[in-house]
């Protein structure tokens, strides 16, 4: 894709790398059922997926003005033992993305989850994090990591950004597909023009509304305490953090600076947006990077810019950490790309170049950087791993404040 430099760098997923057929041709071939590792903390899991619509909001994405914004949702819990139970599927709704969908080739695997088990026994409130995907994917495009962390003790709640994300049919018979305020054409001569417009585009339109969405799941969640159902009473709402990937991963980070219940945020990725370019951001963050050089990887006619637009990104994390009133972890993985914090390693062929980390090495490191943050700014547990560079992975560069 001429501009994957430029998806990467407005913290945006390789979505549009890897659409439509081309999904399918890179998808790795005679992937198994049991893709994902057991989880390794000591719960089970188990897995709703549920559709909210915000009634308040019209949808602003497309032209019907009866349009409401819906919000499919996906949530991982610690769960009781559910002997004999069949495993949640990977894609449990395959009519979502339509007859051409191009999670096809996935649609066989299983995960760790079942579906609807109880909540873990003995009354205990369980700290909540809420995950948004990166730009193109969708609510379960983490499940290495959100199953893990359910089984640590955390109760993940995953939002799907329609309009930015990969839904064509809600689960109550409503079709979406955005017809306005969409992203503007890109100019295959003009690098920059592209960045500017996306910029502007990305900026004024699809970030409020993330930031939206998440603020009304985070009023859903309380209210989920207070009403009859599953987690009636077992959400910790004074121990709520927000995580994500890319552009999910920079909406975490602004809710972090926005929202008082946000206590604590991780960006996997993600170039930064919103009121925290210019404004101090009070709570513990962790920013983690991928460690290729795109520079090096971009066209040659196109290095000088790419450079440019890298510099610019770097100045922002480096003046967010200068100007921060709290605690901070800044971290780059060598030899990842963006596509290592999501699932897509598992799945498709060209995650199996040796000159890139393991798939299942990267995700090693990122799950086990992520759950040490959220156990000590949310549990209380400290960890030496937050204290400095690790001998158990030379691969992380790791600063910290």
């Amino acid at each position: 894709m001429k501009h994957a430099h430029i998806i990467r760098v407005l913290g945006i997923a390789i979505a549009a790398a890897f659409s439509g057929g081309r999904l399918a041709a890179q998808a790795a071939a005679g992937l198994p059922a049991d893709l994902f590792l057991k989880p390794s903390g000591p719960h089970a899991v188990g897995v709703y997926d549920w559709l909210w619509v915000d009634s308040s909001r019209a949808e602003r994405l497309t032209r019907d003005p009866s349009d409401k914004r819906h919000l499919p949702v996906q949530v991982w819990y610690p769960a009781e033992p559910v002997p004999d139970a069949k495993p949640a599927r990977y894609i449990r709704t395959p009519a979502e993305f339509g007859p051409a969908s191009t999670f096809k080739p996935w649609e066989h695997v299983t995960t760790h989850a079942v579906d609807g088990a109880p909540l873990a026994a003995g009354g205990r409130k369980y700290p909540v994090l809420v995950y948004s995907h990166g730009a193109g994917w969708t609510r379960f495009s983490a499940t290495f990591l959100t199953e893990l962390l359910a089984s640590h003790g955390y109760v993940v709640f995953s939002i799907d950004h329609p309009g930015l994300n990969r839904t064509s049919l809600f689960s109550d018979g409503v079709s979406f597909k955005a017809d306005t305020l969409t992203m503007p054409a890109p100019d295959p001569k003009d690098m920059r023009a592209t960045m500017a417009r996306s910029m502007e585009y990305l900026g004024g339109s699809s970030f409020p509304l993330w930031i939206e969405d998440s603020r009304y799941v985070l009023d859903r969640i309380e209210a989920l305490n207070r009403e009859p159902g599953p987690f009636k009473g077992r959400l910790d709402l004074g121990r709520i953090g927000m995580l994500g990937w890319s552009f999910g991963g920079a909406a975490a980070i602004e809710m972090l600076h926005l929202d008082r219940r946000v206590k604590a945020a991780v960006n996997h990725d993600g170039r930064l947006f919103g009121t925290v370019l210019t404004e101090p951001v009070k709570g513990p963050f962790m920013l983690f990077h991928h460690g290729l050089d795109d520079v090096a990887a971009a066209p040659e006619a196109q290095r000088a810019t790419v450079r440019e637009i890298f510099a610019e990104v770097a100045a922002y994390d480096s003046a967010l950490t200068a100007r921060a009133g709290g605690d901070w972890y800044d971290l780059t993985i060598a030899r990842t790309n963006h596509g290592h914090f999501s699932d897509l390693p598992l799945f498709l062929k060209t995650f199996q170049d040796t000159s890139l980390v393991a798939p299942r090495r990267a995700h090693e490191m990122i799950t086990t950087y992520t759950l040490a943050f959220f156990d000590r700014y949310l549990k209380g547990i400290k960890s030496p791993l937050l204290a400095g560079p690790s001998p158990d992975y030379p691969e992380v560069r790791f600063r910290r404040r």
